[in-house]
């Protein structure tokens, strides 16, 4: 009989523990859209703060397969502009964390750009979560969300 107290009780201890859990990774779901506001359309401006904005793209349009995002950071007279660290961090929504790259840092190319290979292995909706870096500090987010 107090073998079988204790079972239950450990029972209801671990539904009440796996119960707490539950509402915090929902929250954190939320808390991650609302920190990356979804991005103009690629080849549009995307502001960074008051002085800065970037253009992005694709060598081509996403598809199975490798591909090539493309940004490019400038001023607000529009110089091109390197001295930012963009990271990026592509997943499916749908499926989170099944094909998350995980922060990827981009490569700076001789002409300016900074290049980020995303590797598309399934069709479905895809999700590109931008971070913009200036001295160490996060100046900006964002996000572009597509269809394959």
């Amino acid at each position: 009989m107090i073998c079988t107290k204790k079972l239950i009780l450990l029972i209801l201890l671990a539904l009440f523990l796996s119960l707490l859990s539950l509402p915090q990774s929902i929250h954190a779901g939320a808390e991650q859209s609302a920190a990356y506001p979804s991005m103009a359309a690629p080849g549009k401006k995307v502001p960074i703060g008051n002085d800065h904005y970037l253009i992005y793209g694709f060598d081509k349009k996403p598809k199975l397969g490798m591909v090539i995002m493309k940004v490019e950071i400038f001023t607000r007279d529009g110089r091109k502009d390197t001295s930012f660290e963009v990271k990026g961090d592509s997943d499916m929504p749908s499926m989170r964390g099944a094909h998350a790259s995980g922060d990827q840092a981009f490569k700076v190319s001789k002409k300016g750009d900074y290049l980020l290979p995303v590797n598309i292995v399934m069709p479905g909706d895809w999700e590109i979560k931008l971070t913009i870096m200036k001295d160490g500090k996060v100046v900006a987010r964002g996000r572009y969300n597509f269809d394959v």
